[in-house]
């Protein structure tokens, strides 16, 4: 799963990083913000994110780059980031992964390939319109996984948004879940939904179909 999280502007300067960000670039949190991607940026690889930063639009699907940061004692590491770019505000958000678990395909290809889905219905609901692109198992599989992913909860009123149904759809959808023995509930539902291990691992292994077959994105939305 993700090792690290951060925030920027538009213009690369960190606004806000979590400890597995800390851990990569070995700073401290007061040091890291405020800082420009181009102090910690290996030299080598800065033309590389000054041509990402210059093509990534709003709302498009985020954008796949490996790149080396510099450690204060002068060894670079690499990473693979996730970057996405949000507006309103302007905000860039990365997603960087520097140690995988050996699995095929590893868990940032899995997490990449939930993005490519929910971009997919992002995008058909923009073309189509909500009533043309209600999915209730594959949004709420999909956002509980994102949401596991990206270290975040996820309840029922929020993963009802994300699906397009109403609330009350969403948790008798989850109530069926529950007794597949596919999502569990942390807390109360309306705080933290998560997928079980069981659910957590056909889930993956569908996604992982998306590297199989890139046409499934399409299909699985």
């Amino acid at each position: 799963m993700p090792a690290a999280h951060c925030v920027s502007s538009l213009e690369g300067v960190i606004l806000q990083a979590d400890q597995g960000f800390l851990d990569l670039v070995r700073r401290r949190e007061d040091e890291v913000i405020g800082m420009s991607y181009r102090q910690i940026t290996d030299p080598r690889d800065l033309k590389r994110s000054a041509d990402m930063l210059a093509v990534l639009k709003d709302g498009a699907a985020p954008i796949r780059l490996q790149k080396r940061y510099l450690r204060p004692d002068g060894t670079s590491i690499a990473a693979n980031l996730l970057v996405t770019r949000f507006s309103d505000p302007g905000r860039l958000v990365s997603t960087l992964f520097w140690r995988d678990s050996g699995r095929d395909p590893p868990p940032a290809r899995l997490w990449e390939a939930a993005l490519r889905i929910r971009h997919v219905h992002d995008a058909r609901v923009a073309l189509f319109g909500a009533d043309l692109s209600t999915d209730p198992i594959g949004s709420l599989l999909i956002g509980v996984y994102l949401a596991e992913a990206e270290g975040r909860a996820i309840g029922l009123g929020e993963i009802a948004t994300y699906a397009g149904i109403a609330t009350s759809t969403a948790v008798r959808w989850v109530a069926v879940l529950q007794q597949r023995g596919i999502v569990e509930v942390e807390a109360e539902a309306k705080i933290d939904l998560r997928l079980t291990q069981s659910g957590l691992d056909r889930v993956e292994a569908m996604l992982a179909t998306v590297y199989e077959a890139p046409d499934a994105a399409v299909m699985l939305v």
